[in-house]
């Protein structure tokens, strides 16, 4: 389906473990690149409560432009997640606590292999990103959002 053709955006919720860099980054990503085209939230399954990683902060404003240093996280339960078209677990762990939870469309679960950048300074930060838009770039492609 071409991006022009469809009225309203996909909504997608990326659900990564603390909801501090992977699933807000993977939002950021997401609207920044396909803004318009793709509505996205983020969520974890045990969110931390502390600020987002200061590495997270710097890639988002240095790659993205955007400021999400006051992101609250919030718990993957927290939406009415019969509203999200996809709903994308970022790595095994994640997808596996997803599948044991009964409010979470299965239909709608996909997982992707994004591995936690913490702790490994911001090269690594970095690294995600790209393989975040890679995987988001190929997900549209498969479901026929873009050519």
């Amino acid at each position: 389906m071409n991006k022009d053709i469809r009225k309203k955006p996909i909504k997608i919720l990326f659900v990564c473990v603390a909801n501090l860099c992977r699933s807000p980054l993977a939002k950021i990503i997401a609207e920044k690149l396909y803004g318009g085209m793709v509505e996205a939230e983020s969520a974890g399954i045990s969110p931390a409560h502390c600020p987002v990683y200061e590495e997270a902060v710097c890639v988002a404003e240095k790659s993205y432009g955007a400021d999400f240093a006051g992101h609250k996280t919030r718990h993957v339960l927290e939406y009415p997640l019969d509203t999200f078209d996809y709903i994308i677990a970022l790595d095994s762990s994640v997808h596996a606590a997803l599948m044991d939870m009964k409010p979470v469309p299965k239909d709608r679960l996909f997982m992707w292999e994004i591995a936690d950048p913490c702790g490994f300074g911001i090269e690594a930060y970095e690294r995600m990103t790209r393989i975040i838009e890679v995987e988001l770039d190929k997900f549209l492609r498969c479901h026929g959002f873009i050519d």
